[in-house]
């Protein structure tokens, strides 16, 4: 058994222990030590880091009522050694776990959501609810959060058998085989309570600031991203240096940003409407120019959307047969399109063409379309035409 001081002294950053074991497991190597300061994995919580004699703790994990430090070097089983904790590792973990059951306890409280998963990253972490919230519910419980971290609320843990958990009423109780339960109090119970392995912040305070990033639906219910402390305050930091950056790009304040980007956006629609109309009445104009029954035509700055336009003007013009192309952002664009009683496979006219041009697409004999790096040149369009001038007699 490994004593855990985690638990007993949580603010202990270092100790001396006793190597019980050292077991060499692909290339790396399992120690076990009479005592530790670092957390193994558990509970949705990442394990802690830190170093072991010298050696690098690369991960932890609990194994037959023992600690297991994953280390990068051996050693020797006997032997004293200092154990030293990651600290900012290991606060950024209590900050978002503590968060966690925070914002669960009131979820629960407030709107009679349940957590049914919780999970912890390295970028970010998860809570998920068996209810959903929508959007001013999700801001309402961020709120009376943080109003919990600014009443500085006691974070208490207490140990008890499975008698004693049957005899109280919290929030959440976790299916645990032994008779060493671990209960987590957040505020005597008034914020949250709850059966917990992990490591937590000695008050609501230490937690300094919640943070709901963002939330979807996800199986009936809500799986909302929050960030906690130190997180949540670079998280922000970074947002406002980013919403500033680009309320200066707009020539207005940070408030004013939204107002500004529905302006331009709406400004956009607006042109885009404006120029899909122009490139109709061009290829209304190019159908009424071409009046051929075969139509091959290449046009520069045409996309994928303008040469589909395009073919479809050439038959409403009189084509029997459209390929157009368009050469756009370093790429050319080609559609084949043929009319009603025609024969003609544009599937396998647009494979030749991908077969010229060395590019890639496909379709139906009704219509088909491609692209390719290499422009069209003035000898394949050529080339095309007589192809399909064969296939129309």
């Amino acid at each position: 058994m490994t004593e855990r001081l985690y638990y007993s002294v949580p603010m202990l950053t270092s100790c001396e222990a006793e190597v019980l074991s050292c077991e060499e497991r692909d290339g790396r190597f399992l120690v076990t030590t009479d005592r530790t300061v670092i957390f193994p994995e558990g509970g949705g919580q990442p394990a802690d880091r830190g170093s072991i004699g010298g050696a690098a703790v690369l991960d932890a994990l609990e194994e037959g009522g023992c600690v297991v430090h994953v280390t990068d070097a051996p050693l020797e089983v006997g032997s004293r050694v200092r154990i030293t904790l990651d600290v900012p590792r290991r606060l950024d973990h209590s900050e978002q776990h503590t968060g966690e059951h925070m914002l669960s306890g009131l979820a629960h409280s407030m709107f009679g959501a349940h957590n049914v998963g919780f999970h912890m990253a390295a970028g970010y972490s998860t809570i998920d609810l068996d209810r959903y919230l929508d959007e001013d519910e999700l801001a309402l419980l961020e709120r009376r959060a943080n109003e919990a971290v600014r009443r500085d609320l006691p974070v208490t843990a207490e140990v008890m058998d499975h008698a004693g958990l049957d005899a109280i009423t919290i929030r959440k109780k976790a299916d645990i085989g032994s008779d060493d339960i671990r209960v987590v109090w957040i505020g005597g119970g008034d914020i949250d309570s709850c059966t917990c392995c992990g490591t937590h912040c000695a008050t609501t305070g230490e937690v300094g600031y919640i943070r709901i990033v963002d939330s979807q639906k996800y199986k009936g219910g809500t799986r909302l991203w929050f960030s906690c402390g130190g997180r949540a305050v670079r998280e922000a930091s970074e947002l406002t240096r980013a919403m500033t950056e680009l309320a200066r790009s707009y020539s207005t304040s940070r408030s004013e940003l939204p107002a500004a980007v529905r302006k331009q956006s709406e400004e956009l629609s607006q042109a885009k409407r404006e120029l899909k109309a122009r490139t109709q009445a061009l290829c209304d104009g190019i159908a009424l120019a071409h009046g051929e029954e075969i139509a091959v035509i290449s046009a520069e700055g045409f996309g994928a959307n303008d040469v589909k336009m395009l073919t479809e003007s050439l038959i409403r013009g009189g084509a029997k047969v459209a390929l157009a192309f368009g050469r756009c952002g370093g790429a050319t664009h080609y559609r084949a399109l043929r009319a009603e009683g025609v024969s003609a496979p544009m599937n396998e006219l647009v494979k030749a063409v991908n077969g010229i041009m060395g590019g890639k697409g496909g379709g139906s004999p009704a219509f088909a379309q491609g692209s390719a790096g290499a422009p069209v040149t003035e000898e394949i369009i050529s080339a095309i035409r007589r192809m399909l001038e064969g296939w129309m007699k």
